[in-house]
């Protein structure tokens, strides 16, 4: 489902700050395959997810999401394949805006423009319906500005809103790192449900080597931009927590940050 063939990005070329924060790239990501990264800081996991998601181009190499070679691809054209969640849960949401009008947004995203009638009953019963698949109560709170609501609230709502099209790929960056315990638990059952219920290729950094170890059927470890370890099934489901660790020290890192 994703394949990256040689790819690499170097920031602030040519400068004292010069940063090579991708080197020479390659990966493939079969389909329904849900992957965690881990890594240090710096080590390129964020940026890789940027890289797939558009942020910005590469200086060399190529990405394709199934048969479609999307490297020169800009960012919104991407939006119809990819489906993304970030760390803050205000992110990838309008505030002010009720829970109902976010979600009828998220249910356009990749969708041809135009004039079209509002959020009718139908529409409307239809996205209480996923609403209330969450388990939070919220299905009656559709009139409710998503701003009023908890950080894990909206959160589910935001991963809702993510997969609301079943996008191809969905990309998770740190996206329970900001919770609270209770509701990072929430939202990680929440996202393991959504992934094996429509069957997405998903890709999700985590700094937790408890969520690296529980979750997903593959783990990729980068360090130094590059992946330097790569264990799925059998050989990751037998991972621990310490076995983690004891790959990092044995990168020269002291911890696992």
């Amino acid at each position: 489902m994703i394949r990256i063939e040689n790819f690499t990005k170097t920031f602030n070329r040519g400068t004292a700050n010069e940063v090579v924060a991708l080197k020479d790239v390659s990966l493939q990501i079969a389909p329904g395959e849900f992957t965690v990264v881990i890594g240090t800081n710096g080590s390129g996991k964020s940026t890789l997810l940027n890289a797939i998601a558009g942020t910005f181009f590469g200086d060399g190499g190529k990405i394709f999401i199934g048969t479609d070679d999307i490297t020169a691809m800009p960012d919104f054209l991407r939006a119809k394949f990819i489906g993304r969640v970030f760390q803050n849960p205000f992110s990838g949401t309008a505030p002010t805006m009720t829970i109902a009008e976010n979600l009828q947004l998220a249910s356009l995203r990749g969708q041809p423009k135009g004039f079209r009638i509002g959020l009718g009953n139908m529409q409307r019963k239809a996205l209480q319906k996923k609403v209330a698949e969450l388990g939070m109560g919220l299905e009656d709170r559709l009139n409710a500005p998503i701003g009023l609501l908890s950080g894990g609230q909206r959160q589910a709502l935001t991963l809702l809103m993510a997969t609301l099209r079943e996008p191809k790929i969905l990309l998770l960056d740190e996206h329970t790192a900001a919770l609270d315990p209770k509701s990072a638990e929430q939202v990680l059952r929440l996202t393991e449900e959504l992934v094996v219920n429509y069957k997405l290729t998903a890709l999700m950094v985590t700094h937790s080597m408890e969520q690296a170890v529980r979750s997903g059927s593959r783990l990729v470890m980068m360090h130094d931009g590059q992946p330097v370890f790569d264990a799925k099934d059998a050989d990751k489901w037998q991972l621990t927590s310490q076995d983690l660790m004891r790959k990092f020290l044995d990168l020269g890192v002291a911890t696992a940050v």
